[in-house]
């Protein structure tokens, strides 16, 4: 006999995403709203992986000291942001300017990107010093 549990729906309002911004950097944000057409096509463009093809997301970007994150009015499609259920961050152009979190050591630091060689799969970082981050 079924118990008639059922899973509740999830929303990907609150998902956190990095979208890029004007200057190329990408900004750390949370999902606000989601705007999907009523007559969203099943096909996507040519070349394009896409479920919802014409749904754009709006993202709350997270305070950015001497930073300059997009406008909040800016809107993004799922191509464009990164995080769980979009993008992989191994898919991202990064650029001079960057910051990035990575471990080194066994521990988790603050870095800045200097290069990135997207067709070697390398990026250049230089490391804050200890108590400079």
């Amino acid at each position: 006999m079924s118990t008639g549990k059922r899973l509740a729906k999830r929303s990907i309002i609150g998902t956190r995403v990095c979208a890029p911004g004007e200057d190329g950097k990408y900004y750390s944000g949370a999902i606000y709203a989601v705007k999907t057409p009523q007559t969203a096509s099943a096909e996507s463009p040519p070349g394009q992986k896409s479920v919802t093809p014409k749904t754009l997301y709006s993202v709350r970007f997270d305070a950015v000291p001497g930073g300059c994150p997009p406008s909040p009015s800016t809107e993004y499609s799922d191509r464009d942001l990164i995080g769980p259920g979009f993008g992989s961050v191994t898919s991202a152009r990064l650029v001079p300017g960057q910051k990035v979190y990575l471990t080194y050591n066994g521990r988790e630091i603050h870095a800045e990107v200097t290069e990135h060689r997207q067709h070697l799969d390398e990026v250049d970082v230089v490391i804050a010093p200890n108590g400079q981050e």
